[in-house]
This record gives structure tokens, C-alpha cells and sequence, in this order.
């Protein structure tokens, strides 16, 4: 039988040979960053913003939206592909899809070549991951042994397949992630002013975060919700006066299109993209749109609405007593229906599933361990899911593309469709109880 000093030994080393092999792990990948896999090439999103930013500067704003053909992310031809190409880019671009004043930063930065500019856009992704770390850090205080905490925290971040897939394409949601948890602490700490500007910031270039702003109205913060609602209309004159109204128009009539398509692809995590991968004759390897039968698309409607109104079911049984205490376990149950009911939904977005966990464990581990041998190896599970990502390539050279090949690509959904599930459970539990605070293997009550 071990002893208390024996186990706390055992797991302080474990933990510490867990951080060594991440860091190892991850700087093996930094290194390797600009060679070009079947997941990625380096700087393939940053392309987009850049291209874009090179055609304004060049007078010709009216090419950056690119007609939308047969293919939902690349463009193959025209002056947007021209340009592109002449950066040094050797593959098929990206297309640009953001709110035009988001271009503002990457005018600047085509003073550089891109090859240059990729490498600047790392290091600022790089000095962000390290930012959201320590807000992370910050956020599990009230936990004992603050260095294992911050091993385990970076541990669960730098071991991420999303994290790094983000930083190997170029992609603005490593800065989504980092606003998120400024939104979390300004939130947490009743500073909605800021936390509001922060959610307007990210609505206006995502959109897909609007459900937090549904969240902060139904829990009465309403000058969060305005300070959003402000912050989004004064971005939205600023990008128009500094662009003009046409190509906003062009800009919005090319969202209507994207919204209508339907992706099947491999790095689409979304409900809607699990459904069509299991339902649909689609190939997970291309990023082509395909249509769905009517019936299928009102079936999809009634699962993402399901999912949505389960959590609010779940809300509304937290009590008054609980709110502050379970605010951590509601901000994660949006923040994971964010990632999984928008139609599309990249694997990258899902670097913010650390953030969850880590939310999950503030509350479960000062609790009394609620089914700890249930609970704990399902959210492993759940994360190595999310974390590993396998080859699809040699998925589909291997078993072709068959329920098999198409359940495994999936994984990273069905992974944090299961932690919604364990933070859902955990709020039923706790919402009807006055929770304490472990002490000392003791349950307080204050």
C-alpha cells in the first residue's frame, strides 16, 4: 500500500516526465512546421489575409471576395490566384471570408514577403499560446500544488493536434481562443464592459459566437450584451467607412453563399458535417459543397436544436445559491456548443476544448469527486481524441471510405460532444446542492 508522501511523489513525476515529452513533442512539430503534410500546409489561411490585404493595396478591393465554384475553400484562377502565386505561395490559395477592416493589420504587414510574414504571424501565435497558458493557470487557483498546475495546464495544450494544426495553417483562432478567455475572467470578475467588447470583437469576425451573447441575455447581463452589441455596430461603421459600402454589399451576399453550403470534409468537426459524413455520399478528403435531401437538412436542424436546448434545460436548473459556483461549468457548455452546432466547424476551433476541461476540473475537483472512476478516464478519453489526430490518408488507402474510416475521422467531435456531456452531468448534480469546497479531504461549506 502506497503512502500519502509515496503517491504524492509518483504523481509529481509523472506529471513532470508528462511535460517534458509535450514540450519535446511540440518543439519537434515547431521545427517541422513549414513542411508540407496531407493536414496542412504552412501559411495556408494566412495566404487568404494576405492575398486580400496585397489587392487593396494594389486598388483592386473588389477582387478579395472570390466567386464561390465548386470548391468551398480554394480558389484556382482569376487575379486573387495571381497575385497569390506571385507572393511565393506554391499551392492553390485560400479564399478571404472576414469582414473587410480585418485586412487593415495584413496591409501593413505586405511590406515584408510572405515567406517573412508567416514567420512574424507564428511568433505572435507563439507569445499568444504562452498568454492563454498563464489565464488558464490563473483560472484553476483555488486548486492546490500551482506548479503541477501549470505543467498539467501546459501539458494539455501543447500536446494538441488542433493547437498546432492552427499554428501550421496561419489561422486567427489562436487569437479567438486567447479573446475567450479574456471573456471568461472580465465575465467571471463582473467586468462586462470589457468582456463585451472582447465577445463583439470575435462576433464580428466569426459570427458563430453570437450564441454567448443568447447566454449573457438570458442570465440578465445586460450591459454585456449592449457593450457587444455596441462594440459589433461601431467595428461594422468603421470597416465600412474605411472600405465603402459596396464591397460590404459584395461581402454580405458572399456570406449568404457560404452559409448555404454544406462541407463533408475531414476538418469539418461540426454535427452538421458528422451527419453528412455518415448519411451522405461524400468524400472526406475534399472540401467540396454538396447538397443534402430537405429531409436531411430538418433532421440535422432537430439534432443541433436538441443539443441547444438540453444545455438550456440544464441552466435552468441552476439555482441562485449555485450560480457563481457553477458559472465555470456554463460558460464551458456554450463555449462546446459554439464548437459543434455551427454547420461548419474547423478542427482548429477545437483548441478551445482545454479551455473546457480545465473550467470542468476548477469545479469538479473542489467538489467531492463526483464517480471519479467514471468521469475521470472518460475525459482522457475524450481529450486523446481530440488531441491525436489520425492520417486520414492512410485511413482511406487502408479501409477506404466506409463508416470505419469516417466514425475515426470524427473523433474530435464525438470526443467533445462526451465532455458536453460530463459538464452537463456535473451541472445537474451540483445545480440543486450547496456546493463546499474540499479542504484538507473535507467538504467546507462556505
Amino acid at each position: 500500500m502506497l503512502t500519502y508522501r509515496k503517491k504524492t511523489f509518483l504523481s509529481i513525476s509523472v506529471i513532470s516526465l508528462l511535460t517534458l515529452f509535450c514540450l519535446v513533442f511540440f518543439f519537434i512539430h515547431l521545427l517541422n512546421i513549414k513542411k508540407d503534410t496531407p493536414t496542412a500546409t504552412f501559411g495556408a489561411d494566412l495566404i487568404a489575409c494576405y492575398t486580400a490585404a496585397q489587392l487593396v493595396n494594389a486598388g483592386e478591393i473588389t477582387e478579395i471576395y472570390v466567386e464561390i465554384k465548386d470548391d468551398f475553400s480554394i480558389v484556382n484562377s482569376g487575379k486573387y490566384y495571381e497575385t497569390a502565386k506571385s507572393s511565393g505561395f506554391h499551392l492553390t490559395p485560400t479564399r478571404y471570408i472576414y469582414l473587410p477592416i480585418f485586412l487593415a493589420p495584413f496591409q501593413l504587414l505586405t511590406r515584408f514577403s510572405f515567406s517573412t510574414s508567416a514567420l512574424l504571424c507564428l511568433s505572435v501565435n507563439l507569445f499568444i499560446i504562452i498568454a492563454v497558458i498563464l489565464l488558464e493557470w490563473s483560472f484553476t487557483k483555488d486548486l492546490p500544488y500551482p506548479i503541477l498546475r501549470l505543467m498539467l495546464v501546459t501539458s494539455l495544450n501543447l500536446s494538441l493536434f488542433p493547437l498546432f494544426y492552427a499554428l501550421k495553417l496561419g489561422q486567427s483562432s489562436i487569437i479567438i481562443y486567447l479573446v475567450i478567455c479574456l471573456i471568461y475572467l472580465f465575465s467571471m470578475k463582473k467586468k462586462d464592459y470589457l468582456a463585451g467588447i472582447f465577445l463583439g470583437i470575435i462576433i464580428t469576425l466569426k459570427f458563430s459566437p453570437l450564441i454567448f451573447t443568447l447566454y449573457f441575455f438570458y442570465r440578465k447581463r445586460y450591459t454585456l450584451v449592449l457593450t457587444c452589441t455596441l462594440t459589433v455596430v461601431a467595428i461594422l461603421l468603421a470597416s465600412i467607412l474605411s472600405y465603402g459600402l459596396p464591397l460590404h454589399k459584395i461581402y454580405w451576399n458572399y456570406l449568404i453563399k457560404l452559409s448555404d453550403l454544406e462541407i463533408a470534409a475531414w476538418s469539418n468537426q461540426s454535427i452538421d458535417a458528422f451527419l453528412l459524413r455518415l448519411f451522405t455520399k461524400s468524400s472526406i478528403l475534399y472540401f467540396s459543397p454538396i447538397k443534402s435531401t430537405a429531409f436531411f437538412s430538418i433532421a440535422r436542424y432537430i439534432l443541433t436544436f436538441s443539443v441547444i436546448a438540453i444545455i438550456y434545460l440544464c441552466l435552468k436548473r441552476v439555482t441562485t445559491l449555485n450560480l457563481q459556483r457553477l458559472y465555470p461549468l456554463e460558460f464551458s457548455a456554450v463555449l462546446l456548443c459554439f464548437l459543434i452546432t455551427p454547420p461548419i466547424s474547423w478542427l482548429h476551433y477545437f483548441t478551445l476544448t482545454t479551455l473546457s476541461i480545465i473550467l470542468i476540473a476548477t469545479v469538479y475537483f473542489q467538489t467531492y469527486p463526483f464517480r471519479a472512476r467514471i468521469i475521470i478516464p472518460l475525459t482522457v478519453i475524450s481529450y486523446v481524441m481530440i488531441a491525436f489526430h489520425p492520417n486520414h490518408s492512410s485511413l482511406v488507402s487502408n479501409f477506404g471510405q466506409g463508416y470505419f474510416t469516417k466514425v475515426v475521422t470524427s473523433f474530435p467531435f464525438m470526443g467533445t460532444s462526451v465532455i458536453l456531456f460530463i459538464n452537463l452531468l456535473l451541472m445537474i448534480t451540483f445545480s440543486k446542492k450547496n456546493l463546499g469546497i474540499v479542504k484538507d479531504g473535507k467538504r467546507s461549506t462556505g
